[in-house]
């Protein structure tokens, strides 16, 4: 197993709040900014599970889109087996060094498939990008689609005329047919029924395992990291609060952020009803000086408000937090 795999060093991502208007370049006053990813590092071995967990607007899926290379950050870097995706210069340069090496699957596979494309097409595509004849990736294309649970029938069919779990097969299909280093999953399951989500997960588990493929995993929903995780990154305003090895976590978290995050996964034998987190997320823009949890925290203490805590490491883990300095 290669170790540190995946490295993220100390990355920043911002974007605009709003578009630049005449009146802001006459005054030459600031847009302000939205900082989704915040001075994040992490480190993930080859053939493992990294997920990153969180609500709507901590940075995951900024954070996810960086590591594909997709957005390039402001400062930082992120290395897959030592090659930088985070190069300052062309993406046309990271395209031709890491072509096919890294794959993502979106969260809704009615919206990133083509409707107007046939199945076969669609899987088809990443290896045509890669020169490879169509003639010639014919038998990877069906056996790409057997892994995921289809027969060669669904090779004409186009996307309208799929179920939600087909078309989110499809989307796997075509992501595994380059033999990937590393996939991104972006809430693969939340767009998807209930009774299918299940069905999901088990494939991507076994998928993991049978093709040895490294996962960053994207939710919102504990009970999902429960499932798939080797390690856990615990995002919060873009800044990973709690980062360590998935049983550690699952089993004691210190963060009061995971605490809240983790209780409402439903447990035999635990007494008294699940920790709820007050009030709503700060906006992005605005985030509260200090801790950016503090507004929401039932431990917040007066140095809380006023200085951002530091990376703490506690054994295998790293948790920014006051109660722990």
């Amino acid at each position: 197993m290669d170790k540190d795999f995946l490295v993220i060093e100390h990355v920043v991502k911002t974007f605009q709040a709003r578009r630049r208007t005449i009146t802001d370049l006459i005054l030459r006053r600031r847009v302000p900014l939205i900082y989704a990813v915040n001075d994040v590092s992490l480190r993930l071995d080859k053939g493992r599970v990294l997920t990153l967990l969180g609500e709507s607007g901590s940075g995951k899926t900024t954070l996810g889109r960086l590591i594909v290379g997709l957005e390039k950050p402001d400062s930082g870097k992120i290395l897959i087996d030592g090659e930088e995706v985070s190069y300052v210069g062309s993406r046309e340069y990271i395209k031709s060094k890491l072509r096919g090496k890294l794959q993502i699957v979106f969260q809704d596979p009615a919206s990133s498939l083509d409707p107007y494309m046939t199945v076969k097409d669609i899987v088809t595509e990443p290896l045509t990008k890669l020169g490879i004849s169509r003639r010639d990736v014919i038998g990877a294309v069906k056996n790409a689609l057997e892994l995921v649970g289809l027969d060669p029938s669904f090779l004409n069919r186009r996307p309208t005329e799929l179920s939600g779990g087909q078309r989110q097969r499809v989307a796997i299909a075509r992501a595994i047919i380059t033999n990937p280093e590393l996939i991104v999953l972006d809430e693969p399951t939340s767009a998807l029924d209930a009774s299918i989500q299940a069905q999901i997960l088990n494939l991507l588990i076994k998928l993991q395992r049978d093709l040895g493929l490294t996962y960053v995993f994207i939710t919102h929903d504990a009970r999902v990291a429960k499932f798939v995780s080797d390690h856990i990154a615990v995002m919060y305003l873009g800044r990973v609060v709690e980062y360590g090895p998935a049983h550690e976590i699952l089993n004691k978290p210190l963060h009061p952020y995971t605490q809240a995050l983790l209780s409402a996964i439903p447990e035999v034998g635990r007494r008294g009803l699940p920790k709820i987190i007050g009030g709503e997320v700060p906006s992005a823009i605005n985030i509260p000086k200090g801790c950016p949890f503090w507004p929401r925290c039932p431990y917040t203490m007066d140095k809380c408000r006023v200085e951002l805590p530091k990376e703490i490491h506690i054994n295998n883990r790293t948790i920014m937090c006051h109660l722990y300095s």
